[in-house]
């Protein structure tokens, strides 16, 4: 007697004092509707390989997972566009108040896409400083009356 409960040799010696049980017929039974909801056919759940339900409970875990992540994302982008147009619903917002503009991108969800959204703000500053190199340049050569080829 491992789990301290009676067998069911021993409970039907004692007649209605043990409590009934449950055969495993009964639990494949209660079982099959919730692998039924998650694709699994009923030739697969009754007839094929028993390892097959661990993998349709994992895939349903992930299918869960994936879609909890992008009701998350969509709520993310909805509180972003609320915030943006937040500033014209104030109250005492000043006359020809605007909007922030939308994001101009989705988010970056890998690693790589969020390496590559580095890489290209960190060309955009770059570019930028050059940019402003160059007119200082032109305009200190433009001052003194050189030409950047003499320089």
């Amino acid at each position: 007697m491992v789990s301290g409960s009676l067998s069911h040799s021993e409970g039907s010696e004692l007649g209605d004092q043990s409590a009934p049980l449950i055969t495993y017929t009964q639990r494949f039974y209660e079982a099959f509707p919730y692998y039924l909801a998650i694709g699994m056919t009923p030739e697969q759940y009754w007839d094929g390989d028993p390892e097959l339900v661990k993998y349709y409970r994992k895939a349903e875990e992930i299918r869960n997972e994936k879609r909890n992540q992008e009701l998350w994302l969509q709520g993310m982008y909805i509180y972003e566009a609320l915030c943006d147009a937040s500033p014209i619903f104030h109250a005492f917002a000043k006359k020809g108040t605007k909007p922030r503009p939308y994001s101009t991108a989705p988010y970056a969800l890998t690693l790589k896409e969020q390496k590559k959204e580095k890489e290209a703000k960190e060309k955009a500053v770059s570019s930028k400083g050059k940019r402003y190199m160059e007119a200082l340049m032109a305009s200190t050569n433009k001052k003194f009356g050189t030409t950047s080829t003499e320089a």
